[in-house]
């Protein structure tokens, strides 16, 4: 339990100073092309980096339960999702194929808690967009349950970590074999998954990885509509 209240205080700590670095980039009063990609780089960074710190925060409060569970509109929530990603890219390429081909629409899990999950997935693909290579999001049926499939063409998954994706990843793990990588980003979509009780894991493409997680079913009526 003090681990997880000095990640908290860390956390909180953190936010702080990107907050700060947040406000003097919206202030940067530069000219030029060049000087206009530097601000939104930095406006970037920043919202991805106090988004992560509020992820570690919530940590805490999984020991506490405090994450109801219901249904969820899955497609819904990753179109949510998708619509973030493209405010942190403006301006830039960020090229996403998104593709729903799942009949049940409604998922039992907590919406801020998977909303973090994909967000986290699919904005550790798009570190991997290229001229020749997109990230994709899919969302279908897998023996009774919803499957959301995030897929990259980065660098292979190295066997350890792939090992400990299928299990129980312990702590954020530095990923050398596949730089921009974000192990803090796959640590939290992890925990947040087994807290709702999906099923994660990875699978090693010769030229990728496809991180997923799987959630039951629910027919009943949700707050994020069909």
């Amino acid at each position: 339990m003090l681990e997880v209240d000095g990640a908290a205080v860390v956390a909180q700590e953190l936010k702080r100073p990107l907050l700060e670095l947040r406000q003097l980039a919206l202030g940067f009063d530069g000219n030029g092309v060049d000087d206009e990609k530097i601000r939104l780089e930095m406006v970037k960074v920043a919202d991805q980096a106090m988004r992560q710190v509020d992820d570690l925060t919530k940590i805490r409060r999984l020991n506490d339960g405090g994450f109801e569970m219901g249904p969820v509109a899955v497609r819904a929530l990753c179109d949510d999702v998708m619509k973030e990603i493209a405010k942190l890219y403006t301006g830039q390429r960020c090229e996403v194929v998104v593709k729903y081909s799942n009949r049940s629409r409604l998922v039992n899990a907590n919406p801020e808690l998977l909303k973090s999950v994909v967000f986290n997935l699919v904005l550790d693909a798009t570190k991997y967009i290229d001229v020749d290579a997109r990230a994709e999001l899919k969302v279908r049926e897998s023996k009774g349950k919803v499957e959301i499939n995030v897929r990259d063409f980065g660098p292979a998954l190295p066997m350890d970590v792939w090992r400990e994706v299928q299990g129980n990843l312990r702590a954020p793990r530095e990923i050398a074999m596949r730089p921009g990588s974000s192990a803090l980003g796959l640590y939290i979509a992890s925990k947040f998954s087994k807290y709702m009780n999906a099923e994660v894991g990875a699978v090693r493409h010769n030229d990728g990885v496809s991180f997923f997680v799987k959630l039951p079913v629910t027919r009943q009526m949700s707050m994020w509509g069909a």
